[in-house]
């Protein structure tokens, strides 16, 4: 064999193995932690924009994350009006949001405070997904409680989560959108180590009541 050969013989050898280098190590950086693979794609056609689009068409819907009976936050909306029930560490606080002002609910002694000009969390749910939907994203799959889920997880994002945060570094954080065909059942949080698993509800049937001050309660 000529010297020619050789030299074009070792060249196309050496773009083989390159090749199947850089292969292995994408398949193992886009594996998640339960060895299953994730593939990095743009999030035009994310299941997180289709449930934006859904609930952003809806004159009403609830959305209730779970993490244990002491820290759960329930979000309700009808119309231009919204109604939040947040239970941190055992302690409750109801807001209704509604003619530009938001209400502070005290149940024990049937009060409520008016907090004047203040909308925050009027349209909450639908400005989480909308800072994230346009975003790029990792899809994968995961076992939870014996059950294989499709997720979609996004970077620097801790706006869902209850407990968890990371206030040093955003791209720290991941959260995972696990979804049972185009459902969303679970967000996970994940900062590093330590991870925050909700339980996720969506409903449609939205009690009216919940968007007014109830007759008994006085102002304060």
């Amino acid at each position: 064999m000529d010297k020619k050969k050789k030299i074009i013989i070792i060249s196309v050898v050496s773009l083989v193995i390159i090749a199947l280098i850089v292969g292995l190590i994408i398949f193992f950086v886009t594996r998640n932690n339960n060895g299953e693979e994730a593939t990095t794609i743009a999030s035009n056609s994310s299941k997180i924009a289709k449930l934006y689009d859904d609930l952003n068409k809806e004159q009403s819907f609830s959305f209730t994350t779970t993490l244990d009976d002491n820290n759960k936050e329930i979000y309700a909306k009808n119309g231009n009006t919204a109604y939040t029930d947040t239970i941190y560490d055992g302690e409750e606080s109801k807001f209704i949001i509604r003619d530009g002002n938001s209400y502070l609910l005290r149940d024990s002694d049937k009060v409520y405070y008016t907090y004047q000009n203040n909308e925050v969390n009027l349209n909450k749910i639908l400005e989480q997904l909308n800072e994230i939907k346009d975003t790029e994203l990792v899809e994968g799959k995961e076992e939870i409680e014996g059950k294989n889920y499709n997720y979609e997880e996004y970077t620097g994002i801790t706006n869902f989560a209850i407990k968890l945060t990371d206030e040093n570094n955003s791209e720290n954080v991941k959260t995972r959108f696990y979804f049972d065909g185009n459902d969303l059942v679970y967000i996970k949080t994940i900062v590093e180590n330590n991870q925050e698993l909700l339980r996720v509800e969506i409903s449609n049937d939205v009690d009216s009541n919940l968007f007014e001050i109830p007759n008994d309660y006085v102002s304060r």
